[in-house]
């Protein structure tokens, strides 16, 4: 069994010309939200084998608060320009690169792919994965080459409006 969680950035500064689109930080909000989110998984005691983030600085921020709440250590938190550059297919085949010794996974990348990954398995599907939405899903395989053909368990959907 795998186990996958595809997560949104938090919510981060606007778009401007004056800051490059990967140094754009989280706001306020999105740090607040970011931890009520992580917090609400964290009551489930979730064990996260690696961390996969974007390394654009709002996704990656969102990914170490996420893992200090989980008690993931920062070492298993690891940046791919695969996550802020690549598309849904992209994303895939980093999952399915993946060492099959890890379980649980988390990917924390932005939109419009996340959303993408999610709806491969969310049911209902999902317009649109907001700031700091999570989807967790367990997969019935033991190989992520298998990911897209395995059996899906739903395991939850939350972002910050839900809490």
């Amino acid at each position: 069994m795998k186990t996958v969680y595809i997560v949104r950035h938090g919510k981060a500064v606007p778009a401007s010309a004056n800051v490059a689109d990967a140094d754009r930080m989280l706001t306020d909000t999105g740090v607040a939200r970011t931890f009520r989110v992580a917090l609400f998984m964290a009551e489930s005691k979730p064990v996260i084998d690696q961390i996969i983030a974007s390394p654009a600085e709002r996704a990656f921020a969102t990914a170490l608060i996420i893992a200090d709440k989980l008690g993931v250590p920062a070492d298993k938190v690891v940046a791919s320009d695969k996550l802020f550059t690549g598309d849904d297919s992209d994303t895939f085949d980093l999952l399915h690169e993946l060492d099959d010794s890890i379980n649980n996974v988390m990917i924390v990348g932005h939109n419009p792919t996340v959303t993408m990954v999610a709806n491969h398995f969310a049911n209902p599907k999902l317009e649109s994965l907001p700031t700091t939405g999570v989807v967790s899903v367990h997969l019935d395989t033991e190989k992520w080459v298998d990911l897209k053909k395995a059996k899906v368990i739903q395991n939850f959907t939350v972002w910050p409006g839900m809490l």
